[in-house]
């Protein structure tokens, strides 16, 4: 039993150290890069609309679990009924939407983490 409680102190552990490590202009490179993310090509890290929604404010918008569950895989997070999805199809006035061209890059856990602080700096100024 002892040894169950260690493996899952020590999986927690790589977990933080992951998070820790994560580094917010890594996740920008990869969002801005066109053989990366390309994900400028839809989204703009203010509150404007372009194909995608403005992505300022994204994580007070959203969970950080919700965030990344939609970059990992967005047309299946889009067909859930989780509330933050609900939320975010009346917030844009949509209920079916197709992304294919979302995420040309393979997603590895190290990217996700860059581009969840990467989100973390699109702060608008409170108005």
């Amino acid at each position: 039993m002892k040894k169950y409680a260690v493996l899952i102190s020590f999986g927690f552990l790589l977990f933080s150290i992951d998070q820790a490590l994560a580094d917010a202009a890594r996740g920008e490179k990869f969002f801005n890069d066109v053989q990366g993310g390309n994900c400028r090509t839809c989204h703009l890290v203010d509150d404007t609309k372009l194909i995608g929604p403005g992505l300022g404010n994204l994580m007070v918008r959203h969970s950080e679990e919700w965030v990344r569950q939609f970059i990992t895989d967005p047309q299946k997070t889009w067909e859930t009924d989780h509330p933050e999805t609900i939320e975010l199809k009346k917030r844009v006035r949509a209920t079916n939407r197709q992304f294919a061209r979302c995420k040309k890059a393979p997603m590895t856990a190290e990217i996700e983490n860059d581009l969840i602080e990467y989100f973390k700096t699109l702060k608008l100024d409170a108005q």
